[in-house]
């Protein structure tokens, strides 16, 4: 493990054997690497555990003898099946013993909707070391575990009780345990360029960003995105970020928290437009959906505003009243997997229509459709 001057290393164990058979997509594990990364807490890697309390007690011993913080996610429940206490149990050593403040708690939380099931029980066991975390949304609380150089976090499965119990109970003890020099990032957003290519315009900037610098290059679905970080004077981004800035030119959209649904409504704004809607083809409303989840409830300073929209299924279709209607329509892959992708804008701010290729399948080939469509109104407002 490390030393308090290098900062601890986090390691995370995603329990439930739902997970391995595909049944559940672990979104758990995304949230927590990026709240880790966030606090300055590098992320050693994840695991995938069964719902058997052998693997998962040889999993804690293995990860807390090599790592400083060990959070655990799923396994509380109130189930045969729920046995991530015992495995943390049997892999310390420790006994499982009834704890009656904790009964006390479940029995109050139960008494509004008549007599509470004997399995939850299993609930209000603790270990002696253990320490319970609150659960405000559900019934199985979580674990602190300070013991023998490693601290260890049992969180719920359920991702809105694990986010809350994260945030509220187990995060805010984590400054006050080890010493965190928290991470700050700068991102540089481009989009209708692949990764080799940006690779080949920056050239050294991602093998040589700087002095304290780290750099990486991600291919999302809203584009391909040059991260830069540091553990020291965030200023020392600013000049990377420059440079990314001058190398990519036209095939930036933004940086940091900028996204492309903002920006073509701003454009759409500062091109007249008050009021935007959409017709589809082919998209299952992505863009619709995307339109929708952006939309702030304060919407910047004159920036068009998304009214709805509608699929186009072949027959007569009546749009939302808009100034803008952004027109969409995604075709059938070619032989190498390139599908098209029709934008046009029609109404009182008009466009004509362009053609452009994305690459992909399933939901991410519908959401490059969208992002592409958004990118194209963006270019052209620009």
């Amino acid at each position: 493990m490390n030393t308090p001057t290098d900062g601890p290393i986090a390691e995370l164990l995603s329990i439930g054997s739902e997970l391995l058979v595909g049944e559940t997509v672990d979104t758990n594990a995304a949230y927590l690497g990026a709240a880790l990364s966030r606090l300055g807490i590098p992320l050693r890697g994840t695991r995938h555990l069964p719902d058997d309390t052998g693997v998962i007690a040889a999993a804690f011993v293995e990860a807390r003898g090599r790592s400083d913080l060990v959070v655990a996610t799923g396994g509380l429940g109130p189930t045969h099946d729920d046995v991530t206490r015992d495995g943390l149990a049997a892999a310390l050593g420790e006994e499982l013993r009834p704890d009656a403040a904790l009964e006390a708690q479940l029995r109050s939380r139960f008494a509004a909707y008549g007599k509470m099931p004997t399995s939850n029980l299993r609930q209000a066991m603790l270990i002696p070391s253990a320490e319970p975390l609150p659960n405000p949304l559900g019934s199985a609380p979580g674990w602190w575990v300070d013991r023998d150089g490693s601290v260890t976090v049992l969180l719920p499965g359920v991702p809105s009780e694990m986010r809350a119990m994260w945030t509220d109970a187990a995060a805010p003890r984590l400054p006050a345990r080890f010493a965190l020099r928290p991470v700050h990032t700068r991102t540089v957003k481009t989009f209708g360029i692949g990764e080799s290519a940006i690779s080949d315009l920056v050239d050294d900037l991602l093998t040589a960003p700087g002095e304290g610098v780290e750099a990486g290059i991600y291919a999302r679905d809203d584009g391909v995105h040059l991260r830069f970080s540091t553990r020291g004077d965030p200023a020392v981004l600013d000049a990377p970020v420059a440079r990314a800035l001058a190398l990519l030119g036209d095939h930036v959209y933004g940086t940091d928290d900028d996204d492309l649904a903002s920006l073509a409504l701003a454009a759409l704004g500062r091109a007249g437009a008050t009021a935007v809607a959409t017709l589809e083809s082919g998209t299952q409303g992505m863009l619709m959906a995307i339109l929708s989840a952006s939309q702030p409830v304060q919407p910047e300073s004159g920036a068009a505003r998304f009214v709805g929209g509608m699929l186009d299924a072949g027959g007569p279709v009546a749009t939302p009243v808009a100034d803008a209607v952004i027109q969409l329509s995604l075709h059938s892959p070619d032989a190498h997997g390139r599908s098209r992708v029709r934008v046009s804008v029609a109404g009182a701010i008009s466009l004509p229509m362009v053609e452009v290729r994305v690459h992909g399948s399933g939901q991410q080939r519908l959401r490059r459709t969208a992002f592409a469509a958004l990118d194209q109104v963006r270019r052209a407002l620009f």
